[in-house]
């Protein structure tokens, strides 16, 4: 069950589990169209869940995020927003047809912090404490990132169980540390151009009662 806020992370921070994402891993992208296949925010549009914050500096760090599948991906961005209490679950296809979605491939190991329930377990926590909250504890749930960076410069990013398309898994990754020239990319298509690719995106809505609607 998802809380209204989030107490934030200890200090001194504990100890941090980390895991491997293994070079040549296909990651999904659903991204806006004047973005690259592997470019990074550079700390723009909406606050996300573990997105944005600074570091000691106080310059901020951008930060990519990527899912284990291209329903994932589509999930943690187009679809992201619409509540399942919603009556009427509609997404506009101007919205749609405004993203690529990509397909890339580290070229090296990355080592991320798995936010995953056992990990989460051994600081506290549980999944409804910091993965499933709402929006509106990002301001919250982010400062969680930003310890775990800060603690940990060896860490890339971050990884997860995604909220809204489990099984698969969501990773965020730390440009500072990993940068777009450390992966291949394997493919970018506009939705805009291809007919396949939005009729693929469409099943993905229809699955969770969602509609793309012109």
């Amino acid at each position: 069950m998802s809380v209204s806020s989030v107490r934030p992370p200890p200090s001194p921070f504990p100890s941090i589990n980390t895991q491997t994402i293994p070079k040549g891993t296909l990651l999904h992208r659903t991204h806006g169209a004047s973005f690259r296949s592997a470019q990074f925010n550079p700390c723009k549009g909406q606050p996300t869940r573990f997105a944005p914050f600074s570091d000691a500096s106080g310059a901020c760090v951008p930060t990519l995020y990527a899912a284990t599948s291209r329903e994932a991906a589509a999930f943690e961005s187009i679809f992201h927003d619409i509540e399942p209490s919603a009556a009427f679950k509609t997404v506009r296809l101007d919205v749609v047809e405004s993203r690529s979605v990509s397909r890339i491939a580290p070229k090296r190991d990355l080592m991320v912090a798995g936010l995953f329930a056992p990990d989460l377990k051994a600081w506290g926590l549980g999944r409804g404490d910091l993965i499933e909250t709402p929006k509106s504890t990002y301001a919250e749930t982010v400062l969680w990132a930003k310890a775990i960076y800060d603690i940990r410069p060896d860490i890339d990013g971050l990884l997860w169980t995604s909220r809204q398309c489990d099984p698969d898994q969501c990773v965020v990754l730390f440009e500072d540390r990993v940068g777009e020239a450390d992966f291949e990319i394997h493919d970018c298509i506009a939705v805009n151009a291809n007919a396949d690719l939005l009729l693929e995106l469409r099943r993905f809505g229809h699955r969770a009662g969602i509609t793309i609607v012109s």
